[in-house]
């Protein structure tokens, strides 16, 4: 039987600074610059061009939607509402880095709560982000690119299974199997999802 891993899940002192360590992408997750980015790198800069009409409103949505659609307790898809506010925060000059703060914030906290209290809704919308977003602009100081790797490598392995699970429901539906609601159903799963979220930092 294999000994249980007791090193610490961030040990930072002997191996040099957080963000500087690899992460091992998350296959097939999609991405504003390539299939591993969401994965192993937050997203501080505008991904380059797919094409010479790609401008920059429609990099950036593309950007802001897809951490939105990479997070465990998001929908599979965006909504026409989820593309208006995307449009709407670039068009009021909405740093991307301070959208890819409060995402990746929120949903830690949404993660990490205490176990005894009751679950949180799904999230539904982008719009459920704005407070977040909010206080991110509030505060004086930028958002801190290593406190932000910590919460992306947190929340990466509930990334994994919420992708696992859309493969499985993806399979499930071409085989004629598939159930109506695959965010229900992968959601409906407490006890795999804090295994995961016990690990969250280890890998």
């Amino acid at each position: 039987m294999a000994k249980p891993d007791t090193n610490p899940p961030f040990d930072v002192g002997t191996a040099g600074r957080l963000r500087d360590q690899p992460l091992l992408p998350l296959p097939s997750a999609s991405s504003a610059s390539d299939p591993a980015t969401l994965s192993t790198a937050i997203q501080t800069d505008l991904p380059p061009p797919q094409s010479p009409r790609d401008s920059a409103d429609r990099r950036y949505l593309r950007a802001v939607l897809s951490r939105y659609l990479w997070l465990p307790d998001t929908p599979s898809q965006t909504s026409r509402h989820d593309r208006r506010l995307a449009q709407t925060l670039y068009q009021r000059g909405v740093p991307l880095i301070a959208i890819e703060a409060a995402l990746l914030l929120a949903t830690t906290r949404r993660v990490l709560r205490e176990p005894w209290l009751a679950p949180l809704p799904r999230v539904r919308s982008l719009h459920y982000y704005l407070p977040v977003v909010a206080e991110i602009l509030d505060n004086p100081r930028p958002p801190d690119l290593d406190y932000l790797t910590c919460l992306l490598r947190r929340l990466r392995p509930l990334a994994e299974v919420k992708l696992a699970w859309l493969r499985h429901q993806t399979r499930q539906a071409t085989s004629g199997q598939g159930t109506q609601d695959d965010q229900q159903s992968w959601r409906a799963r407490p006890s795999l999802l804090r295994r995961v979220e016990s690990k969250g930092g280890a890998s």
